[in-house]
């Protein structure tokens, strides 16, 4: 699958006022995985939703390829990104196959019916996330960790190119959570697709990504190799706490000091 690149160019967001200080420029690629790291406020799901063409910039411009996003028809768009929104509304009584199925819509002109590889997408997606055997319960009966497996499996079975997580670990148990981690990797690296989470786990972030974009309290930012930007000093500037790193069979790990407020 060849991926067009997404390029921020001079970008600000924001819903009346800008939130970065200075404006963002940078590319991403197919095969990527950009981890997205920032305290509680400070624009990641703005961000997120002006990535997937849904929040107009207040300043510069998201394309993918040639595509300036928030401009390109929404059917178009969604066969291109897809966005897993931090709390998805999933309170309505469709079965958890017709929630999922809902992802093919943006591969069809019309309300037709499925065809053989849409069935194979919701198929794929379900046991991906270990829905198989909740297929036929009805969505607003499942617990919130379950609805939210819900969401990602629809976003799998849209099949986007470029995939927006925000918050993708959120209720999700240990060993989904390592479910989840493992398929997106698998996106980038076997399927070739862009992955960009915005996430709280600076972990995740340090076991998942290539690169990372750093949000800094006043609208400062920053970009580069996760290598680069995760850094004490860094990180310490971005969460205003200290941290220090350990290692842990050749992986370094984060952890926060206790205490900060002694």
């Amino acid at each position: 699958m060849t991926i067009p690149e997404m390029t921020l160019t001079a970008l600000n967001v924001g819903r009346r006022q800008p939130l970065f200080s200075e404006p963002l420029s940078l590319s991403t690629s197919g095969g990527e995985i950009w981890a997205v790291l920032g305290e509680n406020g400070i624009g990641k799901s703005t961000l997120l939703l002006t990535l997937a063409g849904l929040l107009p910039p207040l300043a510069g411009s998201v394309r993918l390829g040639d595509r300036v996003l928030h401009r390109a028809r929404r059917r178009l768009v969604a066969r291109e990104v897809g966005l897993l929104l931090q709390q998805p509304n999933l309170d309505f009584p469709f079965t958890v196959r017709e929630a999922v199925g809902a992802g093919r819509f943006a591969h069809h002109s019309g309300w037709g019916a499925i065809s053989a590889a849409d069935r194979q997408a919701i198929d794929a997606a379900l046991s991906d996330c270990d829905l198989i055997r909740l297929q036929d319960q009805p969505v607003d009966r499942l617990s919130g960790g379950e609805q939210h497996r819900v969401a990602l499996a629809t976003l799998f079975a849209q099949s986007p190119r470029v995939c927006l997580f925000d918050e993708p670990v959120n209720h999700l148990d240990l060993r989904h959570r390592a479910r989840l981690m493992s398929r997106m990797r698998s996106l980038a690296r076997d399927e070739n697709r862009l992955i960009i989470m915005a996430v709280h786990d600076i972990n995740m972030a340090a076991r998942l990504a290539d690169r990372v974009l750093l949000l800094y309290p006043g609208g400062g930012h920053d970009h580069g190799e996760a290598r680069d930007m995760l850094t004490a000093s860094r990180l310490q500037r971005v969460y205003d706490h200290p941290l220090r790193s350990v290692e842990w069979h050749g992986e370094r790990l984060w952890v926060p000091e206790l205490n900060h407020w002694s």
